[in-house]
């Protein structure tokens, strides 16, 4: 074993030598995140305190971990050398809603039915005082000062049980009876798949297996009084479970040991996860629904954290405006002429093959046009499963839209909208500032009668909570989502095109800078059908500037360094 591969530096240089190796593991797992995943990571944050701390989640639990780093020390082990012994502190946070909370410590429960839980979990540092009773582990970090040497050590009571001597008494009689247990946890269990997660990654940088050792030691089982003491039980004991994972020659866990053949609760990755394909997310919504400032926001979320993410970007006709628009901020591979759904279906191949060689990126999005079935899209990618793997389908609704005066009722529950929005896995309405407060419940409960399976997001300007976002996404990676779920069409039906619903796309071109009036007429003989306008064209005393019309409304933005080009117009039956 090889610690320079890890720490590639001397011990000793600090006083926190342990936390840093914490780290470079961590760092190292998470430089890929497909990699993390594989591992069994599920997201990991350094919390802002002023000793090493950090909150996580890993695969198979559904509970957020907290670790504390309490410091090391430097011991002589005869036969061994000197180590360096670190000692962290494990906290474990149930989602408020968990029937675990049910055998927590009450002060835990206490905790955490409170409307401030999830933001004090969010905020954790190790030193808070109410969250002490989340306190039910303890990892050790023994380290050679040869470097030849690295073991683990998670540290918990198979059951953590307090008694409590004189009872809990309420008005109705007992809470809890005298000599019953105030709490009972099955620390060690819940601790497992944590611990596995850091051994496995600890494995992997080490380019070794460890030896697997179970050690197991009785201690006193506590007591508490009444007036709020502690004391050791005299006839009951409490048994602490102690799981080593070591690498080169370390000394052994105290306690009855015994060897084990393989690393417990170990998570195994599906066969895609372990040839780390990244994932594509398709993006969709009816025309002018705000795909692109959405994506634009999601990109500047995702790429803040260093998880950087290609686009796919697909136009219905033939001028590159979206791409455009989206230049400088992430990679991005164009498919014009055509919508993806039906037509462009042969070049998606190969523009998944360009932007995957040219940015080996994690995960990819294509935005489709707003007039593709994310229905024909899915089953598209099933025959790209060796290049991708399949992720969301999800969908910007457009509120302004849907709840505008005088629309025919129900005009989302025909064609391409509809499919749009049965498919979702998640639904983002967009323009909620522009929708009163009754018509956009009213709505929000519409669309999940539509799709009851769906998590739909309020945005304003493109805007969500994209945190919210992200652990949707973690939670439901492997369960089966509304666009993986076949739907059997009866005879003769086929999924929705554009082409069944008259839909065409007409460029424009001009030879003069437009004035706001020319521009105007021009969207008003288009005629009733027109739905979308976009372009970069150029207006009188503006330069070039970028022309958005939807829903009846129109935006004109400044784009002094675009060049122009043509004015594009969607629509059914239009004139001029």
């Amino acid at each position: 074993m090889k610690l320079e591969k890890i720490l590639p530096r001397a011990l000793g240089d600090s006083d926190s030598d342990c936390a840093s190796i914490f780290t470079s593991l961590i760092m190292a797992a998470h430089f890929e995140r497909t990699r993390a995943r594989a591992l069994g990571w599920r997201g990991v944050r350094p919390c802002a305190s002023s000793h090493p701390a950090w909150t996580c989640r890993v695969a198979g639990s559904d509970h957020v971990f907290g670790i504390r780093f309490d410091g090391e020390r430097r011991e002589q082990i005869p036969g061994y050398g000197p180590f360096l012994r670190g000692r962290f502190s494990l906290f474990i946070f149930p989602p408020a809603q968990s029937p675990l909370l049910d055998v927590f410590p009450l002060d835990a429960m206490r905790v955490a039915l409170s409307p401030e839980y999830e933001h004090a979990v969010r905020e954790f540092s190790g030193g808070e005082a109410h969250l002490q009773p989340f306190l039910l582990g303890a990892l050790g970090m023994d380290v050679s000062f040869a470097g030849n040497a690295l073991s683990l050590t998670l540290e918990a009571p198979a059951r953590h049980r307090v008694i409590c001597a004189d009872g809990i008494a309420v008005d109705q009689g007992w809470l809890v009876a005298p000599g019953e247990a105030e709490c009972d946890v099955p620390a060690f269990s819940l601790f497992l798949r944590l611990f596995s997660v850091l051994a496995a990654t600890a494995e992997e940088q080490l380019g070794e297996k460890p030896r697997i050792l179970l050690g197991r030691s009785d201690m006193p089982r506590r007591l508490f009084h009444a007036d709020a003491s502690m004391a050791e039980s005299e006839t009951e004991k409490e048994t602490l479970l102690c799981l080593a994972a070591c690498f080169g020659p370390c000394p052994a866990v105290e306690g009855e040991i015994r060897a084990l053949r393989a690393l417990p609760a170990r998570h195994r990755p599906e066969e895609l996860e372990q040839r780390l394909r990244p994932v594509l997310h398709v993006l969709t919504g009816f025309l002018g629904a705000g795909k692109t400032t959405f994506l634009r926001r999601w990109l500047d979320f995702l790429h803040g954290r260093e998880r950087y993410t290609g686009v796919i970007q697909n136009e219905f006709g033939k001028v590159e405006l979206d791409a455009t628009l989206m230049k400088g901020d992430t990679l991005v591979e164009a498919l014009d002429e055509g919508c993806v759904c039906c037509s462009l279906a042969d070049s998606l191949r190969p523009g998944l093959e360009r932007i995957i060689s040219a940015m080996p990126a994690e995960q990819f999005v294509l935005e489709t046009t707003g007039l593709a079935n994310p229905a024909n899209i899915m089953e598209e990618l099933g025959n790209l499963r060796d290049l991708v793997t399949p992720g969301l389908v999800i969908t910007v609704a457009d509120a302004l839209d849907l709840c505008r005066p005088g629309q025919d009722p129900g005009r989302e529950d025909t064609g391409i909208r509809l499919a749009q929005l049965q498919k979702a896995d998640v639904i983002i309405l967009n323009k909620c500032d522009a929708v009163e407060a009754a018509a956009l419940e009213a709505l929000t409960d519409h669309l999940h009668s539509l799709n009851t399976r769906a998590l739909i997001l309020h945005a304003r300007f493109g805007n969500i909570p994209f945190g919210e976002l992200d652990a949707w996404i973690d939670a439901h990676g492997e369960t089966r989502l509304p666009s993986h779920s076949p739907r059997l069409m009866r005879m003769g039906e086929h999924a929705a095109t554009h082409a069944d619903e008259g839909y065409e796309a007409r460029a424009v071109s001009f030879d003069h800078p437009l004035s706001l009036p020319e521009l105007k007429e021009i969207l008003s003989k288009a005629g009733p059908g027109l739905c979308r306008a976009k372009g970069i064209i150029a207006m009188e005393g503006e330069g070039p500037c970028v022309i958005q019309y939807a829903a009846g409304r129109l935006d004109i933005t400044p784009a002094p360094e675009e060049k122009p080009i043509d004015l594009v117009l969607i629509g059914t039956d239009l004139k001029g």
